[in-house]
């Protein structure tokens, strides 16, 4: 099946004003507009500013535009993509049927779900909504992550085709529902824990709780 991608974006670290400080930040992102590769570790022409941004587990960032609609009454001048700094926005993608280990097909690039978006303050500074995180945790909408199974060049209008969708089903909802608003649903943690594509890290966090 494929899904509408609005656009896709990079961007290189910038000092911008948050909140009135001054803060080096890849939070804005810009459509691409030529072929760019896509590498394990994310586009060629995307940066990000310090640890715990990118890495083979955090090489894409998607959210969808329907999504968008959560925070309309809450920030004014809404932008029509890439508003809390994704690679990808598409059309369709909700948090209730992404699931961790789907993969797709982007350009010529082949992608993989791994873990749910932790949303962090430079969005909640850039917008002037301080508790824009909490707002996105409690409402499970934040996005995801993508690992890159097989690196290609991304066209600017590439389309996001899903191939495969993960036998736990183990949704974006479901995974940010551990994290943010049922963290002790033993049920969960196991079908957590069964998926083999979930990251490492995430992993370790969910076995913990469950034991």
């Amino acid at each position: 099946m494929e899904y509408e991608v609005i656009q896709i974006c990079t961007g290189k670290v910038e000092k911008v004003l948050l909140g009135g400080t001054p803060k080096r930040t890849a939070v804005n992102k810009y459509p691409i507009t030529e072929p760019n590769y896509l590498s394990r570790l994310g586009f060629e022409e995307d940066e990000h500013a310090y640890k715990g941004h990118g890495g083979v587990n955090k090489a894409v960032c998607l959210y969808d535009k329907l999504d968008y609609a959560l925070w309309q009454d809450f920030i004014s001048d809404m932008p029509d993509y890439a508003m809390f700094g994704e690679n990808i926005t598409t059309v369709g993608l909700t948090k209730e049927n992404i699931a961790i280990g789907d993969t797709f097909r982007l350009g010529d690039a082949v992608i993989q779900v791994s873990e749910g978006r932790g949303p962090c303050n430079t969005i909640a500074k850039k917008y002037g909504v301080p508790t824009l995180v909490k707002m996105m945790s409690a409402a499970h909408a934040t996005g995801c992550y993508f690992r890159v199974l097989e690196e290609g060049y991304v066209q600017p209008d590439s389309q996001l085709e899903r191939l495969e969708r993960d036998p736990a089903q183990f949704t974006l909802d479901e995974f940010n529902s551990l994290l943010y608003t049922d963290k002790k649903n033993v049920n969960l943690l196991k079908k957590a824990i069964s998926v083999s594509a979930l990251s490492e890290d995430q992993r370790q966090t969910f076995q913990k709780r469950l034991n």
